[in-house]
């Protein structure tokens, strides 16, 4: 029994000290990490200044979340957090914020609409149905406007960063050091989209999965080619600086098809335009003057 008693006694102590060597591993690992994130990341203190500029906003529509959260009217989470993530994250939002976003907008148009009636302004009645609807739908249809701007900003980068992936490994840099370069050199979302790449990647990410969630991010069909190609060169193993020409080439050809199509959709548009506005435009104004000239002529034989 005693024996029993001293080998429990000597396995909680190793238990004690194998959770302090433990916590002191962890320690360790933890300050290296943060040291890491603050090299890889030097942005962070302007984020921080930028954050407390918008502290109060963003205070308002934490305080408004849970409420935003319960009224899922033309806001499904889901199209939120993908238009998010196309867009960036602009201005530190996240899906609660857009739900308390959704609200403060429903309070302000109430609020406008009630400045309105006040100011006595043509049509006021009709401001308490208009405003709130759309101040209500306001924060969510400009992040999808802002991601879509950005998605085809990143679109009209890509065979830019095609001839300088190109040339860059053929000079025999690396492709991980050459992307590094351009996302540098460049300020655009692609080079934002490559930069938390190429961290995941740093951090221990297959590059297989951190190339797919680079697609996941995006909507450009030309960039997911891109990415797909460059997966199957990493498998097989073939050049890489031979995918980006090929690339930039078939892109280019892309571009200059796409842009003949919206050139040709345009005519309808003009004719369209032409027979709707300009043709009676025109038969206005010839109406009006042979008006003009049938009234003259009474008023010029009745004097």
């Amino acid at each position: 029994m005693t024996f029993f008693l001293y080998l429990l006694i000597i396995l909680i102590w190793g238990c004690l000290v194998f959770a302090a060597t433990s916590f002191y591993s962890y320690s360790k690992n933890a300050d290296a990490v943060k040291a890491n994130l603050d090299n890889l990341i030097p942005p962070w203190k302007v984020m921080r200044r930028r954050t407390s500029k918008r502290a109060l906003l963003h205070k308002w529509m934490d305080e408004l979340a849970p409420t935003g959260k319960k009224i899922e009217i033309l806001s499904d989470p889901v199209e939120m957090e993908e238009a998010l993530v196309k867009a960036g994250y602009p201005y530190q939002l996240t899906v609660q914020r857009l739900h308390g976003a959704k609200l403060l907008g429903l309070l302000s148009g109430i609020l406008l609409a009630v400045l309105i009636n006040v100011l006595g302004l043509p049509f006021a009645a009709l401001s308490f149905v208009f405003f709130p609807i759309l101040g209500f739908m306001a924060p969510f249809q400009i992040v999808r406007f802002m991601a879509k701007k950005r998605q085809e900003k990143l679109r009209l980068e890509l065979p830019d960063f095609l001839d300088m992936m190109s040339i860059t490994l053929q000079a025999g840099m690396a492709m991980d050091d050459a992307m590094g370069y351009y996302a540098e050199a460049t300020r655009g979302p692609l080079g934002e989209e490559l930069t938390r790449m190429l961290q995941e990647i740093k951090f221990g990410v297959q590059r297989e999965t951190a190339y797919r969630s680079l697609i996941k991010r995006t909507t450009s069909p030309e960039l997911e080619a891109l990415m797909m190609s460059l997966i199957q060169a990493h498998n097989l193993g073939t050049p890489i600086a031979q995918t980006f020409a090929q690339q930039a080439e078939e892109m280019r050809r892309m571009r200059s098809e796409k842009a003949k199509e919206q050139a040709g959709k345009a005519t309808p548009k003009i004719s369209l335009v032409s027979g709707l506005i300009i043709a009676p435009s025109i038969m206005l104004l010839m109406l009006s003057a042979i008006i003009y000239n049938v009234m003259s002529k009474n008023v010029f034989n009745f004097f």
